[in-house]
């Protein structure tokens, strides 16, 4: 879709050009997502990610699966690097990069899998947190009644994006805004466990 032109109020310098509004599903090779395991025990040596796995944009796996289900019914959403996971249901637009680090690994049916996607993979991922499910919510209300997205609807989300260079400056910005949270939250949650530890110490 190359008929809406915008331009943000805020950009690098040296970038003058219009922005396009994309369809996510037309600069995409393959949208699919995931399906439940049928061992529930949690035990193998593969990787499960599901949504609440997926924190501040990174994945921290818990969940395992066997190789066999990995290699066979589960074949379709086996993960490769660079993947984009993105939440589907309960909790809409929560994004992360899979890392090689993580694999092997899959996912379930609550996580849309976007791989050989035609942006820079941290401007997408930033604008899939953001406005963009917002705006399909807004021009399609009665998705905000039940809080999830088929995999038609994920192609049908509409991405406005810049050119190659000024995509790559924007994920480059928000992926280090987002490490400084991170960060910071780590230093955050030891603050909290060092002051309960004083209080259980230090008052009777």
């Amino acid at each position: 879709m190359k008929n809406k032109k915008m331009t943000p109020r805020i950009r690098f310098k040296g970038f003058t050009d219009a922005w396009e509004e994309r369809k996510l599903g037309q600069y995409t090779k393959l949208i699919t997502k995931g399906t439940t395991p049928k061992d529930k025990t949690g035990i193998g040596d593969v990787n499960f990610v599901k949504v609440e796995n997926i924190t501040n944009d990174k994945i921290y796996p818990i969940n395992k699966i066997k190789q066999n289900e990995h290699d066979n019914y589960l074949k379709r959403s086996r993960l490769e690097e660079k993947d984009i996971l993105f939440s589907i249901a309960g909790t809409l637009g929560r994004t992360a990069i899979v890392n090689k680090s993580i694999l092997p690994a899959n996912t379930n049916q609550a996580l849309a899998i976007i791989r050989g996607y035609d942006f820079d993979a941290n401007f997408l991922i930033t604008s899939l947190s953001g406005n963009v499910v917002k705006e399909y919510i807004r021009r399609n209300p009665t998705v905000g009644a039940q809080p999830n997205l088929s995999l038609e609807q994920v192609g049908n989300l509409l991405v406005n994006t810049p050119n190659a260079e000024e995509q790559q400056k924007i994920g480059s910005f928000f992926k280090q805004l987002d490490d400084t949270i991170a960060l910071h939250q780590r230093k955050l949650d030891l603050l909290k466990e060092q002051k309960k530890g004083f209080l259980q110490k230090m008052l009777v």
